[in-house]
């Protein structure tokens, strides 16, 4: 009787995509960026003035960014009308 579990069958290994090679960049210069720019910044929005680490600012709009991105290509997924299939 063979036992199968934790077999590499069962676990392929963890894969190397361009998408995870460009997510550590991102992370790296983000945390190289965060250590320079420990200042803080003037920030005015809507009326209200009030002070900002500079990491902080530019992290926080990096995230906003991305999540408003995966919204919006999630949204036109779903608007996308489905490809005819082409038949031989």
């Amino acid at each position: 009787m063979k036992n199968e579990i934790g077999s590499a069958q069962d676990k392929p290994g963890m894969r190397i995509t361009w998408r995870g090679v460009v997510l550590v960049i991102i992370v790296f210069v983000l945390i190289v960026f965060g250590v320079q720019n420990l200042e803080s910044a003037q920030v005015s929005f809507l009326g209200m003035q009030f002070s900002v680490p500079v990491w902080l600012l530019v992290s926080g709009t990096f995230i906003l960014g991305m999540l408003l991105g995966g919204v919006v290509k999630g949204t036109a997924r779903k608007l996308r009308k489905p490809r005819d299939e082409v038949t031989k």
